[in-house]
């Protein structure tokens, strides 16, 4: 599953679709395709209908088929609003709706029901907004109300594997025991990762990244990607001919779950 998140299309800084087809063409360029392209919310910048035109138009692009969640810019878009769960490959994925910036009780009960409903299941939640506060002071102060809610329910079910999330625009990983937590960057601009509460709110033009997570029998596996890497890729043979040939006969010994 590749995820793609705050792609921002339509907003103030320039290039933010463009910054999107570069994610597009990378994940398209993969020889070994992703059964399902998940973005994880602020997919627009102001919910606008010309927007979210433009999002499916590049999002129709893709090789793979795709699914959104909405973020805290997207509260406009009718079309996406809500929760639900889908089978992606071998685990569930529960979608849940924060545009609104939080969740209640009667989001909680719904969540708990649908992770209950599906105890057997290897389970994977997306949610726009990162269920713990990050330690970037500014972005936590637009964080997500109710974490205590969603904490309480996902650590009362030990099948939840992973959750993925966006917002801050930064690669974030933390871990509520064996269930593991990951903010996606942003394809749009990023967020300095500065954790001094004294310093002013800044953003830096790091290019756009995704994150590709591989489900195998004993877990989630989590590797963040660049934009623009299949063009810059080089074969390690133009320095190094033995090696290829070498790792090629143990491959035929080692066969790798990926298929």
């Amino acid at each position: 599953m590749a995820q793609i998140s705050d792609t921002h299309v339509g907003g103030p800084i320039s290039g933010s679709g463009e910054r999107l087809s570069l994610a597009v063409s990378e994940i398209n360029s993969m020889g070994l395709q992703p059964d399902l392209v998940l973005l994880t919310g602020d997919l627009t910048h102001d919910g606008s209908s010309d927007q979210w035109s433009e999002l499916k138009h590049r999002l129709a692009k893709l090789n793979a088929p795709w699914e959104v969640i909405p973020g805290n810019h997207d509260g406009a878009i009718s079309e996406i609003a809500g929760h639900r769960a889908i089978d992606a490959g071998p685990v569930r994925l529960v979608l849940v709706d924060t545009s609104n910036g939080g969740l209640d009780q009667d989001d909680a009960e719904w969540l708990d029901s649908e992770l209950s409903s599906h105890s057997n299941r290897r389970v994977v939640i997306a949610i726009h907004h990162p269920p713990f506060e990050t330690g970037i002071w500014w972005m936590d102060c637009v964080g997500l109300v109710g974490i205590e809610v969603f904490e309480g329910v996902v650590r009362g079910h030990a099948n939840v594997e992973k959750v993925l999330s966006g917002h801050i625009h930064r690669l974030i990983q933390t871990n509520w025991g064996s269930c593991s937590l990951w903010v996606c960057p942003s394809t749009y601009v990023s967020v300095v990762g500065d954790l001094d509460p004294n310093h002013d709110p800044a953003e830096s033009a790091e290019g756009p990244t995704f994150s590709l997570h591989a489900f195998t029998s004993g877990g989630v596996i989590s590797h963040l990607i660049p934009a623009g890497a299949e063009a810059k890729r080089q074969s390690i043979g133009r320095h190094a001919p033995d090696f290829i040939e070498s790792v090629r006969k143990t491959q035929a010994l080692r066969p790798s779950s990926y298929k």
